[in-house]
């Protein structure tokens, strides 16, 4: 089970830290949740689609960045900001399938005072083929001694 609460200093996050996987299988109740939680009621997520059956939305990984990165890393005093993302689509995430999603630390640096961590999640099927790509961007507080200007 992943952990909600992260324990380790996201201040001092090393390349190439590796996060707790997440395996799930893509449910019916899934795709219209996330259907509802985007307002995006498209035919081949509801209906059917050109890949022989339902689909999730390609925006459905997004959900799983945070459990991922602070399952990990403890959540920041000064708090995290989306900086954004990539997404790279293979295959389409399909109800009934069986999916891991891991996730490793593969950036960071400074830009105007603010640390930038880019986690890259990748989910794979059963038999570890690839089926999406992520790589996302948080934007923290450089370190503990910024974080006044945040109180």
């Amino acid at each position: 089970m992943v952990q909600l609460r992260g324990t380790r200093d996201l201040f001092k996050a090393e390349i190439g830290d590796e996060f707790e996987p997440i395996e799930i299988t893509i449910t019916e109740e899934m795709v219209e949740r996330n259907a509802w939680a985007n307002d995006d009621y498209n035919p081949w997520y509801m209906e059917d689609s050109p890949f022989g059956g339902r689909i999730v939305s390609p925006t459905f990984l997004m959900q799983f960045d945070p459990r991922l990165f602070y399952g990990y890393y403890a959540y920041p005093p000064g708090g995290s900001l989306h900086a954004g993302e990539e997404f790279e689509f293979i295959k389409p995430l399909k109800i009934g399938k069986k999916i891991k999603i891991t996730g490793r630390l593969v950036e960071r640096y400074v830009k105007r005072g603010r640390d930038y961590f880019i986690a890259e999640l990748l989910v794979v099927d059963e038999d570890g083929g690839r089926l999406q790509g992520l790589h996302d961007r948080h934007r923290n507080p450089r370190s503990a001694e910024h974080l006044g200007a945040f109180h």
